[in-house]
């Protein structure tokens, strides 16, 4: 008795069913463990890789315009040596205008004192009489009861304290070090452009998986981040042209710097823009004699800002570097925290080509689920995880999104039946409990009969289980209680203009059911036995052949919807049971019933 009890339990819950969920807990962790060790390996070998970064990123820009040098038949080596000089005196040529306007300015500040000294004033006057000044007053006084300052000791002469060699090494460096990094990231910039083939090649063989699929990869992450490289320089630049233009109208001293500030500053996600408005906002406070000007600068960023992130950015970018708002968020942070402000400029092309990297190999799969576009769940894994949270109304809103995008029938066929499959291998697998079942029955039948309601055309011919068969009659018999829940959208799937369509419910006694069609012998009649899981198979194969056992000749049906095609092993054993048919779809059930319709019809008349 207790063998018999485990071969039957072993073919109805699969043992690679029954072990899936202790796959996923094992899953779960590997991807903790790997996300943790690539962490540790990013903050420790900071050092290393925040050049390397830099010096990619840069590579990557500047490749586009190597290769449209080579394409006018100049070698590789005059090539990148031609952009790298270019760039190198771009960025001088950038750090000295900066420098210079910014000497100027301060050279400048001392002719605004009256302005600076009356701002201070107003500031004070803000906050000083009333309530303010009584409470300041009052902790004053206090402060002068309570405490008795010791007289103050004679100072002491301060020594005089000579330098080492160490602290000028080390004063030395903090100079060294920015302009070393500097020279570090060019050199590799160039080697990087001159063996851009060797380093593909050598990136080919680091990634795993075959060739086409690490060259599709690098192919996706390479477009993405030069497309957007190249989009960021040209809104920014604009960004920056305007904010310059705007400033000098409104009278703002060197508008150009701040205007170029601006549109370098917006490099940064989220911190930049608001350093690139403070500037301005601070230099107008200072320079003006009223507050009109300062009011104007920044109405104007802000204006600006909220038109650039609701509706410049998002149709510019649109899903091209396929990162959600959120994932941007969540990787900007990330990254600030590892290598700080550096990792915060980097944050969105370094997430991209994790993302990238996420798609096509599946060892990193949980960066593209994490921060990608792409959905986490399928349309019909979403629907049934609201179900089992209890969440009624966003599953009703689904619903009505889904049906007023694709129709009831393709909601039914890729939607619902799909999510139906999922609640009856949860049940068989005992991972839901009886109680939980039969609440999710409930929902799920609410939302077909909420389908049902939005199509008011559909014309159902549906007929009580009970009544007698009539010839070709067609019956659709559920063998499990999750296919009760959609047998009325079946029912319409399934109808034909000229038959009529019976349901028969799991919860029904199959003996009655038997007893009446076999009375009704003389009608002919067939039967269409619909389940939603592959698990129910060997159960249906048993109701086949009892039902052919009691009416032999009867026209069988199988019918497997939102589940895995039949296997050539479930063929064999449903087709010997004594089933002449088999369907996937309720469109193809509809053509075997169209099909027995046309040969009933002839031999009843």
């Amino acid at each position: 008795m207790h063998c018999r009890l485990n071969v039957v339990h072993i073919q109805s819950y699969p043992v690679k069913e029954l072990l899936s969920k202790h796959i996923q807990v094992i899953g779960v962790a590997a991807r903790l463990i790997t996300a943790a060790c690539i962490t540790g390996f990013l903050y420790y070998g900071s050092t290393v890789f925040i050049p390397l970064s830099l010096a990619l990123l840069i590579a990557f820009a500047l490749n586009p315009a190597v290769r449209r040098l080579m394409t006018w038949r100049l070698p590789r080596v005059v090539s990148v040596a031609i952009v790298v000089t270019a760039f190198v005196v771009f960025l001088g040529g950038l750090s000295w205008f900066i420098g210079g306007q910014l000497s100027g300015f301060v050279k400048e500040l001392p002719l605004y004192r009256n302005n600076i000294v009356q701002k201070v004033r107003e500031f004070r006057g803000m906050f000083s009489g009333g309530t303010i000044d009584k409470i300041r007053a009052t902790v004053k006084d206090v402060s002068a009861q309570t405490e008795t300052a010791p007289p103050a000791p004679a100072a002491a002469p301060a020594p005089v304290k000579e330098t080492s060699a160490e602290e000028w090494l080390s004063s030395a460096g903090a100079v060294t070090d920015p302009a070393t990094t500097f020279g570090l990231v060019i050199l590799l910039v160039a080697m990087m452009l001159l063996q851009w083939s060797d380093l593909r090649s050598r990136i080919f063989g680091f990634l795993p998986g075959n060739v086409s699929h690490t060259t599709q990869a690098l192919a996706d992450a390479g477009e993405r981040v030069a497309n957007y490289l190249f989009l960021q320089f040209v809104y920014n630049s604009v960004f920056g042209i305007v904010i310059g233009l705007s400033l000098w109208a409104l009278g703002v001293p060197y508008s150009a710097l701040w205007g170029l500030c601006a549109a370098l500053f917006r490099y940064i996600p989220y911190v930049g823009p608001v350093f690139a408005a403070l500037l301005p906002i601070l230099v107008s406070l200072v320079t003006s004699s009223g507050w009109s000007q300062v009011i104007s600068v920044g109405v104007l960023f802000l204006v600006l800002e909220i038109i650039s992130n609701n509706f410049i950015e998002p149709w510019l970018y649109g899903t091209k570097l396929g990162i959600s708002e959120i994932g941007i968020v969540m990787a900007s942070v990330a990254w600030a925290s590892i290598w700080g402000p550096i990792g915060l400029l980097l944050a969105t092309p370094l997430t991209v080509c994790l993302v990238v990297l996420g798609t096509h190999v599946p060892c990193l799969s949980f960066f593209a689920t994490l921060l990608g576009t792409e959905n986490a769940f399928s349309d019909s894994q979403q629907i049934y995880q609201r179900l089992l949270a209890g969440d009624t109304v966003e599953a009703a809103e689904l619903t009505n999104k889904h049906v007023r995008k694709r129709g009831v029938s393709e909601f039914t066929v890729d939607v619902l039946l799909p999510a139906l499959n999922l609640a009856r291998r949860d049940q068989l697998l005992r991972w839901l409990s009886q109680e939980n079942a039969d609440h999710l029955f409930e929902e799920i039948k609410a939302v077909a009969d909420e389908v049902q309601s939005l199509d008011e055309s559909a014309g159902l011919v549906i007929t009580d289980s009970k009544k007698e068969a009539t010839p070709g009659s067609i019956i659709l018999w559920s063998a499990c209680p999750f296919t009760d829940a959609a047998l009325p959208l079946l029912q319409r799937e399934m109808q034909t203009p000229d038959g009529v369509l019976r349901s028969i419910r799991s919860t029904e006694l199959m003996g009655g059911i038997l007893q009446s069609l076999a009375e009704n012998n003389g009608n002919a009649v067939a039967v269409t036995v619909a389940h939603i899981c592959e698990v129910d198979t060997p159960r249906v194969a048993g109701m086949i052949k009892r039902l052919t056992r009691t009416i032999p000749g009867i026209a069988v049906q199988v019918a497997r919807y939102g589940a895995k095609p039949f296997t050539a092993e479930e063929r064999t054993m449903l087709t010997e049971s004594g089933a002449s048919a088999l369907a996937s779809t309720p469109a193809e059930a509809k053509i075997w019933i169209v099909a027995y319709e046309g040969m009933a019809k002839p031999a009843a008349e």
